[in-house]
């Protein structure tokens, strides 16, 4: 059984309706059983929605908390997006840097499909180089701790 309700918007939630209302439309459009979401179709799918999202969580957290979550939830998601970013440059700058390495001790005996991945063990100065600034990295680090710790 259907029940009708009445319901009324200042201007501003308004505007908000229909910027919903112009969002179903251009994503979903038919599939809300129209060629375009009427207004019913819309609220029903904003109700739908807000159920799956706040109520169907089966942990019963306040409004605000579940909110707050979720917004979390959306800013993690673009940084993770930044950080798979940022570590595939540094990747590609990483293999710059070995190929200017082997560029600089091979010269013009270097062939670029020779270069190894950092994981093979196929290039025994490459595996050094890449111990030897580990090893570096280590130091530098304790040395940061005692130097952290000595004041």
């Amino acid at each position: 059984m259907t029940k009708r309700i009445n319901v009324y918007f200042n201007e501003e939630t308004l505007q908000k309706f229909m910027e919903i209302k112009a969002y179903l439309e251009e994503e979903i459009g038919g599939s809300l059983n129209r060629q375009s979401p009427n207004n019913s179709a819309t609220v029903v799918k904003v109700i739908h929605t807000f159920h799956k999202l706040f109520l169907e969580t089966g942990d019963r957290q306040s409004f605000s908390e579940r909110l707050s979550r979720l917004e979390k939830n959306l800013a993690n998601s673009d940084e993770q997006k930044l950080l798979k970013s940022i570590r595939h440059q540094l990747d590609q700058m990483f293999y710059l840097e070995l190929t200017n390495f082997h560029v600089g001790t091979k010269g013009s005996h270097f062939d670029i499909q020779d270069l190894e991945s950092i994981h093979s063990h196929f290039d025994p100065k490459q595996n050094e180089l890449i111990a030897r600034i580990e090893d570096i990295i280590k130091e530098d680090v304790s040395r940061g701790q005692t130097m952290k710790h000595s004041h």
